[in-house]
């Protein structure tokens, strides 16, 4: 009954709010009113980033992808404010949960409708104010670990920068110290969270079902320490420490990102993953109604996945036979995994056109597999009353899960968003 409540209050704010830009996930959370006279605790504020995005892929090496699907991408945000510096935040989030789902699937030439759409609590926590320029969080976090994935422009950039790399459901502490705010050299921000995967019945999803035998879900039910993975290890020795950097009177327009990540192996893995981000933002203002913006952001990931323990396929020859044993070994995968995005985006008065290139990079000791790339261009405008739409096509170099080597995909995306609070 809690799980159906949940959900009919989710359906009651959002489906008015039919979508919203995928360029925009995992913003930050309503901020709470700066305090002035007369103003009454508690407060309660919601934001919706919704976008409805439709990927129509009309050839592919790979006759599975190919066809159209229609899926909801993004979150409902709320803050419950108790005094001026002290507030309870909470996210819940709703994507496709199979495999590729979110950035078109496999609609094997026919057409799907949020197939696997789920819902799900992505952040739940308390947030303290002690100063103007101090913030602790404890909860279900958000691990403050690069940024294109609720910032890049585009249609599916934002959205598969969200599935390679982003830390949700992380359960522990945070915070974020303005270290340095001066007119002359701009505000810095230096942001740190120990936590781990969070294992509570809050991590399960909602309204989707699964069916009997579908073995491309992703995630369904409650994390667990079977599932293993980097920082699914119940002990709070994960952590994250970010740099943030804007406002910098010489450098007018840009902006900065560094983070280094350290996950301790889960019960599949052997050794802890690493990870490190860069990013940057540049945006020239030629006018009121004209802009260009610059983005760029590089991740990487050492000992990818914990260095997880596989089983590997062998074959020896028989002495006595001379004939060709088959057999299996176990052995650790040794991989490191590098994503990286390239745009533009320029904008004048409501309109805005967007390209981009990203790239994912694998380089593992067993099975290698080729570096998949995504060339992605668009047009859009803002259309009034929160809403926008977006047009763009993109041509894709991915791995072909059958051959092992590199399939080739043309697509035309659409996406329709709806961004607004109360």
């Amino acid at each position: 009954m809690r799980r159906a409540s949940a959900v009919a209050a989710f359906l009651a704010v959002t489906l008015p709010a039919t979508a919203q830009d995928a360029a925009t996930l995992t913003r930050p959370l309503p901020e709470v009113p700066a305090p002035a006279a007369g103003v009454r605790f508690p407060q309660f504020n919601v934001e919706i980033d919704m976008s409805m995005i439709g990927v129509s892929t009309t050839s592919a090496s790979d006759h599975a992808r190919t066809g159209s699907s229609v899926f909801l991408f993004g979150e409902v945000a709320m803050g419950l404010a108790l005094t001026e510096n002290f507030s309870i935040q909470g996210v819940l989030a709703t994507e496709p949960v199979g495999e590729g789902d979110s950035t078109g699937g496999f609609p094997d030439g026919g057409v799907i409708g949020f197939r696997r759409q789920a819902i799900f609590l992505e952040q739940l926590y308390a947030e303290f104010k002690p100063a103007d320029t101090l913030v602790l969080q404890g909860g279900i976090l958000v691990a403050p670990f690069g940024r294109g994935y609720h910032d890049f422009p585009g249609i599916l950039t934002a959205v598969r920068a969200h599935e390679v790399y982003l830390v949700d459901q992380s359960l522990g502490a945070a915070a974020t110290w303005t270290w340095l705010s001066d007119p002359r050299f701009g505000e810095h921000d230096v942001s740190a969270a120990v936590f781990t995967l969070d294992r509570t019945f809050l991590t399960g999803t909602y309204v989707t079902s699964r069916r009997c035998c579908s073995e491309r879900y992703e995630r369904y039910n409650r994390n667990t320490a079977a599932q293993g993975g980097p920082g699914n290890n119940g002990t709070f020795n994960n952590g994250v420490l970010a740099l943030d950097g804007d406002r910098i009177p010489f450098l007018p327009g840009f902006s900065y990102h560094l983070a280094v990540m350290s996950l301790a192996p889960g019960s599949d893995g052997t050794a802890r993953e690493w990870g490190y981000a860069a990013g940057i933002r540049y945006e020239h203002r030629w006018d009121r109604d004209q802009a260009t913006l610059l983005f760029a952001e590089g991740v990487q990931f050492r000992n990818a996945g914990g260095r997880p323990r596989i089983e590997i396929e062998t074959s020896s020859i028989d002495a006595d036979t001379g004939e060709e044993v088959a057999g299996s070994e176990e052995t650790t995968l040794s991989e490191r995994t590098t994503f990286t995005t390239l745009g533009i985006q320029h904008r004048m008065g409501p309109w805005r056109a967007t390209a981009a290139w990203q790239q994912l990079r694998r380089k593992r000791s067993v099975d290698p597999v080729p570096a998949e790339n995504w060339y992605e261009v668009s047009v859009g405008r803002e259309i009034g009353a929160g809403f926008s739409a977006d047009l763009g096509y993109q041509y894709a170099r991915y791995v072909d899960e059958e051959g092992g080597g590199r399939g080739t995909a043309h697509s035309i995306l659409a996406r329709l968003r709806y961004t607004g609070g109360f």
